[in-house]
């Protein structure tokens, strides 16, 4: 058995239909692939937002 952590989440009917498309283009296993590789992208967009804003010294950074 895995010790992976699991998250029940909500879906609109469209993100969960855009997530199927993954799924059966077969670039992704699974739903949680998909999953994945977003948040992976979200944290590296965060983290060059983050690194751009220190490179600028910006008084207010932090607005998402």
């Amino acid at each position: 058995m895995s010790n992976t952590p699991t998250c029940n989440v909500s879906l609109t009917a469209e993100l969960f239909a855009d997530i199927h498309v993954e799924v059966t283009s077969g670039y992704y296993s699974n739903a949680s692939e998909v999953v994945w590789a977003g948040l992976r992208l979200l944290i590296e967009r965060d983290h060059a937002r983050s690194a751009g804003c220190q490179r600028t010294r910006a008084d207010d950074c932090s607005g998402r």
